[in-house]
């Protein structure tokens, strides 16, 4: 395999030479992508535009065809573009810096401006440089990706270009306004007209639309009431703490035969000297997930994902054990991680809440928890032995008779929305989320009192991992969550998938069941992207081009739920209607499952280092056994007695957090750093 632009890139450079030839004299850039002038003009889309990328071989690439048709229903390009340019003749890479090439908004925004690039890929063979910006861009917007003289050929020589290749043809109907800003940025950002040698104009996707008008459906229904009735009967499943003796929790994993073992769950970690009261409960959500696990497309001007049905949620409660406020105790939502349940995770943060004087609250999300069939055994002194449901939401999806651990939060791969993965599953958990609050909203009585034992106005929410991943689009458009921890998460998924080495046979697996295959190694890939910072990549081995167009289909197709597409809208650039709102990032130095560049792209996309606080495990590592070398789960290294200071550290801070509204990050031990002005130095 030789090295080439890969896939719908290719043919979208064929058709931009085709409308912008470039004389042969001097070395000049020859195409770039994204342009506008791969969209057409489509009212029913709020940005008044459609992508059409060329399509490539269906016969010889199936799978990149699929890929294609779903970027061509969106209403824009990514708001994290993989940038190409092609010139002429090679260029000398050190003349590209901030300086000589960048995109620049149209519009004033509150981040930095202009967006310089990084993460520099060189195909000789195409004459191709290949880049990602710096931060992600904004949604909806209208972007001019620039490149000045100020880059020099391998003869010292600068680039140039005729009137042709300067004109921003793209801005059809409304060209003169968007020629003067753009000019008038130009300017601002101290670059001549004389300088400019290409530009083009694009228009990013709208990104939380779908969610918004999730949003707007939820509200147009009467809220849910959360009910404490699971046995046969209608009998209340709220139980005192120190009554029970054992909870017991059987996942179903396969769609026929017993469930699976017992599993004991360590009720030690909620005492009844910190826990009242433990209750298992439900819910009714609207489902806006498909058999297949993807939510249909709609125009995003008018339109909006539609129900396709309505699902029991299931969720456990602990309450504390002093005396309610008389408007009942405020409510922390915990989300867990990837691959993790509502069972275990929970009580490893529930005392320590309930300390604070928080209930905690949670539920599985999508996919997780094993299969609907699953039970939880109450084992109480005194009392009858009680079987509940255990409320799983994983699915068979492939049809092989088992009911995996996530299995049901993504797609089918593959098939033709493999590229699309776990994006719908996530959103459909935050609907879920939004209709938890909904429901609290309403008012909750726990213990059938006909009293209050929920705060209706002071609810939180805080997650790990996974958690903190569809926490942040949850805070970014739940205008009733207003305080928000978001623990270990980074972006794109994709990029946490092939960094970290837990989930890189899943990416492997991915580019295997691809048709055709994209695999360039025996037992792994080598994509050749360096991260930020990094000198440019000049000779990838063959493959490697193939698979980063790849990484970027999936990424642009999974942007509705990534959080950092979604983190400007969290203070600086709040969505319509919405408030900033107060968020702290915790995150560790040495993540081994979430790995730290793909938390910064989240910290730098929203501006939210002052917002982040840091566990040092780089610190302190040489001095705890092995099993704790990855420190990802220090939010919940209360499970484990070497290291529950660490975890009881992370918790605290993290009620302390809501106790002052989200006005306070406090550092709670000396191996946390808080307000970080720029990023930590590794």
């Amino acid at each position: 395999m030789t090295a080439r632009a890969p896939g719908f890139l290719a043919a979208a450079f064929v058709l931009a030479l085709g409308l912008w030839a470039a004389p042969a004299a001097a070395t000049q850039v020859t195409a770039l992508f994204p342009s506008d002038r791969l969209t057409v003009a489509d009212p029913a889309q709020q940005t008044g535009r459609r992508v059409t990328l060329p399509l490539p071989s269906c016969t010889a690439d199936p799978s990149g065809c699929d890929e294609v048709r779903l970027l061509n229903q969106l209403d824009g390009f990514s708001v994290h573009p993989r940038v190409a340019l092609r010139f002429s003749a090679p260029v000398t890479l050190d003349s590209v810096t901030r300086d000589s090439v960048f995109i620049l908004p149209l519009w004033t925004e509150p981040l930095p401006s202009p967006v310089g690039l990084g993460q520099f890929v060189w195909d000789g063979e195409s004459r191709t440089l290949y880049a990602r910006p710096e931060r992600a861009l904004l949604q909806s917007r209208r972007y001019a990706l620039v490149v000045t003289s100020r880059v020099v050929d391998e003869d010292n020589r600068p680039l140039r270009a005729d009137p042709a290749q300067i004109a921003p043809r793209e801005a059809a109907g409304d060209g003169a306004s968007v020629e003067q800003q753009l000019w008038t940025g130009l300017e601002a950002a101290g670059v001549k007209r004389r300088e400019v040698v290409a530009l083009t104009l694009f228009t990013t996707q709208s990104v939380t639309v779908g969610l918004e008008r999730i949003r707007a459906a939820l509200e147009a229904r009467p809220a849910p009431e959360l009910r404490f009735a699971l046995p046969p009967g209608g009998v209340r499943s709220v139980y005192a703490r120190a009554e029970i003796q054992a909870l017991e929790w059987q996942r179903q994993t396969a769609v026929t035969g017993p469930l699976g073992a017992p599993a004991p769950l360590p009720l030690g970690l909620v005492p009844a000297s910190d826990i009242r009261t433990i209750a298992f409960g439900s819910y009714r959500s609207p489902s806006f997930l498909s058999r297949e696990r993807h939510i249909p497309a709609t125009p995003t001007r008018n339109g909006g994902p539609r129900p396709s049905g309505e699902e029991d949620i299931h969720l456990t409660l602990y309450l504390p054990r002093e005396a309610a406020p008389v408007e009942g105790w405020p409510v922390a939502i915990f989300g867990h991680g990837f691959s993790n349940d509502r069972h275990l995770v929970p009580m490893a943060v529930a005392a320590t809440m309930a300390r604070n004087g928080f209930a905690t609250v949670a539920i599985n999300v999508v996919g997780h928890g094993g299969g609907v069939a699953g039970t939880l055994t109450v084992r109480r002194a005194g009392g009858a032995v009680v079987t509940l449901p255990a409320g799983g939401r994983g699915v068979d999806l492939d049809g092989d008779g088992k009911i995996g651990p996530t299995e049901g939060v993504g797609t089918r791969s593959p098939g033709p929305l493999a590229a699309i993965s776990s994006r719908d599953g996530l959103r459909q958990t935050v609907a879920d989320l939004m209709t938890l609050g909904r429901a609290l909203r309403r008012g909750v009585d726990v213990d059938g009192d006909g009293r209050p034992d929920l705060d209706r106005q002071r609810i939180y929410y805080f997650g790990h991992s996974f958690g903190g991943i569809y926490g942040t689009l949850l805070m970014a458009v739940e205008p009733a969550l207003r305080v928000g921890v978001l623990g270990v998460p980074g972006g794109p998924i994709v990029e946490i998938a092939r960094q970290a080495a837990p989930f890189r046979p899943l990416v492997a697996a991915a580019l295997k069941s691809r048709t055709p295959a994209l695999m360039n190694g025996a037992k792994d890939f080598y994509e050749f992207i360096p991260l930020f910072g990094e000198p440019p990549v000049r000779s990838p081995l063959p493959g490697a081009l193939d698979i980063q167009a790849y990484f970027d289909r999936v990424e642009w197709l999974a942007q509705s739920a990534d959080p950092m597409a979604f983190a400007p809208y969290l203070r600086h650039v709040p969505l319509p209607g919405l408030s900033p709102k107060a968020v702290l990032y915790q995150w560790a130095v040495g993540d081994l499952t979430v790995p730290n560049p793909t938390t910064e792209n989240i910290l730098r996309a929203g501006d939210l280092h002052l917002q982040a606080s840091v566990y040092r495990h780089d610190k302190g590592m040489a001095a705890l056994p092995q099993r704790f070398r990855n420190p990802h789960g220090f939010l919940l290294w209360t499970l484990f007695p070497e290291v529950s200071a660490i975890g009881r550290a992370a918790q605290e801070q993290v009620a302390r957090f809501f106790l002052s509204g989200g006005r306070q990050i406090e550092r709670v031990d000396d191996r946390f750093e808080v307000h970080l002005t720029r990023p930590l130095a590794r």
